[in-house]
């Protein structure tokens, strides 16, 4: 299974964040962090995204319709203007009165919906992705009724993916995942990634994960849908469109 350790120990001790303050600053490291890391699993398809491989351009502003924003990762080009936007939420703390995860989905689901909006008024053939990261024992809780936290994840944050075209609804993402990791001492770090678009189990752990390599996958080829597509032949196998180009004779008459 893929691991995101180094991240996890570069956010500090999640034993010892117990303020809001210091729970606040946990999670910001940890979302730089897997800022850094999806940006370099992503960098081979997308050349000059950022953060760049030196670690710099966190947070580099791309337009919305709302002046400029700060997608955590952030691929853009002179043609396209923002061509992919990732967005990494992390909620790794349970409520001390409920013990449950869910008290943030509102606020994470509110940012997402005003992060996509802005991007895609301004911009609707940008393809957005958001990845939630939870704890993997966010499956654990819950009971014969309630939801467990994470099935809880995946029934609010369907909601704010599966944006299939440009003319879609602004405020929805391409693609939405949560990510699962492992905080306990035998497998600390391990993660796994769920689509929102499946059925979750409303109790327990799911039976697959997604891996890193998945997630990648999914994203360039909603990347790909959007902007290279393929036309599909009746002998032959689909390939990239490709319109003639005009005769230099040609005239304008319509």
């Amino acid at each position: 299974m893929d691991s995101i350790q180094g991240e996890l120990l570069g956010a500090g001790s999640r034993a010892e964040a117990v303020t809001q303050a210091q729970k606040k600053n946990y999670a910001e490291r940890l979302s730089r962090g897997l800022a850094q890391r999806f940006a370099n699993v992503l960098r081979s398809k997308f050349p000059g995204i950022f953060p760049d491989e030196d670690g710099k351009r966190h947070e580099s502003r791309a337009r919305s319709a709302k002046g400029y924003k700060k997608p955590d990762v952030n691929y853009s080009t002179p043609e396209l203007g923002l061509g992919l936007g990732v967005s990494i939420k992390t909620i790794n703390f349970r409520d001390p009165k409920t013990k449950r995860y869910t008290k943030n989905y509102t606020r994470a689901d509110a940012e997402l919906r005003a992060e996509a909006t802005d991007y895609h008024d301004r911009q609707p053939y940008a393809t957005m992705v958001a990845i939630v990261f939870l704890p993997l024992d966010s499956c654990d809780d819950g009971s014969e009724r309630i939801a467990s936290s994470f099935g809880q994840a995946v029934q609010t944050f369907r909601y704010r993916g599966g944006r299939l075209n440009p003319s879609g609804a602004s405020m929805l993402f391409e693609r939405v995942f949560v990510g699962l990791y492992d905080v306990s001492d035998t497998n600390f770090g391990a993660v796994g990634f769920f689509d929102v678009m499946a059925p979750p189990p409303k109790h327990g752990r799911p039976k697959v994960l997604l891996k890193l390599d998945n997630v990648v996958e999914a994203i360039v080829e909603t990347y790909d849908a959007r902007n290279r597509p393929e036309f599909q032949w009746e002998d032959s196998e689909p390939e990239p469109v490709s319109l003639p180009a005009p005769d230099a004779d040609d005239d304008e008459e319509s």
